[in-house]
């Protein structure tokens, strides 16, 4: 009896000296996707530079950096932002004349940040050139989340 309250005593001392982390709630930060709309039919000015950060959260700094491109048919109009109720996240890319595409993946929210996944695929060269933008439009719960951008 003894040899095995012994054996049974060594082997928890074994168990407690090994070095498994310990998982708690603070070490688990989940994140969750955010639901988001694309923007159509805006263009970016060429009279302005290109923004060191992609979030826009008024209507006077949004008018200011792009157009509206109204074309004819019935998805004509450039989509409505209601920047009291959203805010908008822009990838502006330089002047080119090879096609490019920007197409949004996804956008996440975890703790207190946005990773927004998108991805730019260029294509045949051009013989005119281009200002590929892309341009999302969130919640404006979202908008004092930091952003973090990952091109895929």
């Amino acid at each position: 009896m003894k040899k095995i309250l012994l054996a049974f005593t060594m082997s928890l001392v074994m168990a407690a000296c090994t070095n498994k982390p310990v998982t708690t709630v603070e070490n688990i930060e989940e994140s969750s996707e955010v639901a988001f709309e694309i923007a159509k039919n805006y263009f970016f000015k060429n009279d302005q530079q290109i923004p060191s950060s992609p979030k826009i959260t008024t209507e006077e700094e949004f008018n200011k950096l792009f157009g509206m491109a109204t074309v004819m048919g019935k998805d004509g109009k450039p989509t409505a932002i209601d920047f009291t109720k959203q805010f908008a996240l822009a990838i502006v890319l330089p002047v080119t004349d090879t096609a490019t595409e920007i197409t949004p993946v996804k956008v996440e929210a975890k703790s207190d940040s946005l990773f927004y996944t998108y991805e730019a695929k260029t294509g045949e060269k051009q013989t005119y050139s281009i200002q590929p933008v892309s341009i999302i439009i969130l919640d404006k719960q979202y908008e004092d989340n930091e952003i973090v951008l990952n091109e895929e």
